[in-house]
């Protein structure tokens, strides 16, 4: 099949769109005369300016009424698509497919929605457990490309505009001993807590480290805040685009923080990874990337979980696979893993 442009849909969040760069890679590398077209939501423009082989990024607002989609079903229905690829098959990302028009659609068997795609694959296959990464560059499958767990790429390096990253940051960055934190989480199932993160950035300034904190969203900002009140830390929470978070993870000497976007963000670096992994596994989710990247779990039968309802949780307590990690674990592993 002769294919001249190509459409992904991946519409969100910042840690499933990173997941998608190997899929990038090995369709240019297999398709090198191929258009790599790719829809975004607005939210994770920066991002996906970073990923690489993109002919041209669509990027379309987060709340789309009618007029808004039916706009866009005559922007894709203009440039004339030879197949879609749908990466997650979500309720928006499905309707986008169906009015799209393209008349070779992939994607993901679901309920309510699999009759759009033309050829479709299950999310997940019968092992017992298989990497974000490598679900997705199964669907390549559907355009004759084959598929090797053993061979999926590893992340190019991703290039920074250093003009884009300002004057602040950059005097910041001339610090000794440099580690970042991520104090925030996908969602409550991930939270290890402001009173761990406060001991834990204590810890780190008493031994000379020079502690930065990111993150985003107004709980973040609250969580910040308490740190900054009892800590001697540098507070950028809120205050960075990604560019620059990426940025300051790059010149660093070290990276820790839970399951989440801002990992997978760093994961991009060479910088040292620390991480908390609760509900998750970091067989699924876990950073592409094997060096140096420390995780740190707990070993409870529970997990992998939906992260609904907690069996353990009583009185409000905190879900139990993120309580039994230790602050003083995580101290020891950043010191032995730091630069």
């Amino acid at each position: 099949m002769s294919i001249k442009n190509i459409l992904l849909i991946r519409l969100r969040l910042l840690g499933d769109i990173i997941f998608t760069i190997p899929i990038i890679t090995l369709l240019k590398k297999n398709l090198p005369n191929c258009n790599i077209y790719y829809i975004v939501e607005d939210e994770f423009e920066e991002i996906g300016k970073l990923l690489p082989n993109i002919y041209k990024l669509i990027v379309i607002p987060r709340k789309m009424g009618l007029i808004k989609m039916l706009k866009l079903r005559k922007k894709i229905r203009s440039i004339g698509f030879d197949v879609l690829i749908d990466l997650h098959s979500g309720p928006k990302s499905s309707q986008i497919s169906f009015l799209s028009g393209i008349k070779k659609k992939i994607g993901y068997r679901v309920p309510f929605r699999s009759w759009i795609y033309d050829i479709k694959f299950d999310r997940t296959q019968k092992e017992p457990y298989i990497h974000s990464v490598f679900n997705q560059i199964r669907l390549l499958e559907g355009i004759g490309i084959k598929t090797d767990k053993k061979n999926i790429p590893s992340y190019p390096q991703a290039q920074i505009n250093k003009s884009n990253i300002s004057n602040q940051l950059q005097t910041l960055l001339k610090k000794e001993k440099k580690i970042v934190l991520h104090v925030g989480a996908g969602n409550s199932f991930r939270d290890w807590g402001t009173d761990n993160y406060i001991c834990l950035s204590k810890r780190l300034t008493e031994k000379g480290y020079s502690v930065f904190l990111i993150g985003h969203g107004k709980k973040e900002i609250e969580r910040g805040k308490e740190i900054e009140k009892k800590v001697n830390i540098n507070n950028l929470i809120g205050k960075l685009s990604i560019e620059e978070s990426f940025f300051l993870i790059q010149n660093s000497d070290l990276y820790f923080g839970v399951d989440s976007g801002p990992l997978h963000l760093a994961s991009l670096t060479e910088t040292p990874i620390v991480a908390i992994y609760g509900p998750n596994l970091p067989e699924i989710s876990g950073p592409w990337r094997k060096k140096n990247v420390s995780i740190v779990q707990s070993d409870l039968k529970c997990r992998p979980c939906d992260q609904r309802v907690c069996i353990y949780k009583e009185n409000n307590d905190k879900i139990k696979c993120m309580k039994n990690i230790e602050v003083n674990d995580i101290y020891e592993t950043i010191v032995k893993y730091s630069k």
